[in-house]
């Protein structure tokens, strides 16, 4: 079985536009911004109050109601791409995981090394449809709840997760294209309201979401953007993760996907600087988070 819909980009991804890219001229002579700034003080993990605390890239660590959600982990380096700053704390300190979120197949969101570090802690893992055989090859035990788009996992009276739609797609090997369904979630408690959008294209998905859930955080990817004739079917550029940010009518929106790894042709800070700038003309509610940040 293969996922297919209007939200589909794979259909825009092929062997040709992918030669124009890589072998264009885009990627030399690029001059790169400063390295984000960090923040690691472990001792803020051990709060009982609500938190949001950012990993780095599109990983972050969740605390609602004294229950902790990791979404999309990465610890180390991806295949073919290294870290440009360190994981900002040892896997130790990020205590007992209750949930782990995992947005899709890509290798910078579903990453098998980071997995297998939590998994020993049995954790209970909300996917995507499709999804359950990948994790099942690393934990055959593994407590495997998975979730259409609007589907939801209810977990008490105060806790609910929802997976919801986005404009991506989903592979890791050949042959294995959008055997997994691609997506967001939505974690809401009975006092906050997060969504976190993995990754994804701009389209009409921001609004419909928005019209569904009133949203206290949205946690936004800006980065991945260049070339544009390439990744504008695949990821948000800060301005379209603007646009989503009010598509959504969410309070506050928090940047991610940016600064971590070098994926595409954009200096790796570019994300951060326009953001800034948008901020500052919009006089938005953006809260730009240091890694390793516990808010």
């Amino acid at each position: 079985m293969r996922f297919s819909n209007q939200f589909d980009s794979s259909k825009a991804t092929n062997i040709w536009d992918i030669l124009k890219w890589k072998l264009g001229t885009s990627q030399k002579k690029i001059k790169e911004y400063p390295t984000l700034k960090t923040k690691n003080d472990a001792s803020l993990l051990d709060s009982k109050q609500d938190f949001i605390c950012w990993l780095s890239h599109a990983s972050f660590l969740i605390q609602l109601k004294g229950k902790r959600f990791l979404i999309d982990p990465i610890f180390g380096n991806i295949p073919f791409f290294k870290r440009e700053l360190a994981f900002p704390y040892g896997v130790e300190t990020l205590g007992k995981i209750d949930y782990l979120l995992l947005s899709h197949t890509h290798y910078d969101h579903f990453d098998t090394s980071s997995i297998k570090q939590i998994l020993p802690q049995k954790p209970q893992l909300i996917l995507p449809l499709g999804m359950e055989p990948y994790l099942q090859k690393l934990d055959k035990n593994a407590s495997i709840v998975t979730l259409d788009w609007y589907q939801s996992y209810r977990i008490n009276e105060q806790l609910t997760v929802h997976f919801v739609p986005a404009k991506h797609w989903g592979r890791r090997t050949l042959f294995d294209t959008n055997r997994a369904l691609w997506g967001g979630f939505i974690i809401k408690s009975n006092k906050h309201t997060l969504y976190f959008a993995g990754d994804t294209a701009y389209d009409t998905h921001f609004k419909e979401i928005g019209k569904r859930y009133t949203i206290d955080y949205a946690l936004l990817p800006i980065g991945a953007y260049n070339p544009q004739f390439f990744m504008k079917h695949h990821h948000l550029n800060p301005q379209e993760a603007y646009q989503a940010y009010q598509d959504l009518n969410a309070k506050t929106m928090i940047p991610m996907h940016y600064g971590a790894f070098k994926l595409t042709d954009e200096p790796i800070n570019e994300p951060e600087a326009w953001i800034d700038k948008i901020k500052e003309k919009h006089s938005a509610d953006i809260y730009k988070m240091k890694v390793g940040e516990v808010l």
